[in-house]
């Protein structure tokens, strides 16, 4: 008598921990689940879906019409609303050094090329040891010119340029000096 006695204590035991998680979930899972940076992305999926003909990009932070909906914004030769108006006598510029012929590379990568940054990330010019440059953003640097090998970067400083402001870390200029 013993054996089924346990047995339903255990069956129990489990039932209210079950339950006890399920309620967990219900009420503190809700914190776990991502919530701006999936709007972003939702955001960025839907301005990346506007058809430009291929000869041209709507950018979530590009024009807008009316101040509502993202436009193509054309490449060099086209224009019109969806970019596929071919301008006649446009001058392509060849020496330009713009790495457009990339780009479908990265997009056939897209999820492994996306970035998603809180517009409060980083937001102080300087980080918590009053440097402007972050350590591992130096030491990538430091590694990425080893392995090009185009500079000599040891006992040397890293200067590091960037736009307005670190909430949009692109780098303008990366130069290695003595």
């Amino acid at each position: 008598m013993a054996k089924p006695q346990s047995f339903y204590l255990v069956c129990l035991a489990f039932s209210l921990v079950f339950n006890l998680l399920l309620i967990f979930k219900l009420y503190v899972g809700r914190e776990w689940e991502l919530s701006w940076s999936r709007r972003a992305a939702e955001e960025a999926e839907y301005v990346a879906a506007i058809s430009c003909s291929g000869h041209g990009k709507a950018y979530l932070d590009g024009l807008t019409l009316d101040g509502k909906e993202p436009v193509c914004e054309c490449s060099s030769c086209y224009g019109g609303p969806h970019c596929s108006e071919f301008l006649p006598g446009c001058a392509a510029d060849a020496g330009s050094g713009d790495p457009l012929f990339l780009e479908p590379f990265w997009m056939q990568h897209a999820s492994k090329s996306a970035l998603v940054v809180a517009g409060w990330h980083r937001m102080s010019y300087t980080s918590a040891d009053q440097s402007y440059i972050s350590a591992e953003l130096e030491r990538h640097i430091r590694k990425l010119h080893a392995i090009v090998g185009n500079a000599v970067t040891g006992g040397r400083y890293i200067v590091f340029g960037c736009w307005l402001n670190p909430t949009s870390q692109c780098c303008s200029s990366c130069t290695v000096f003595p």
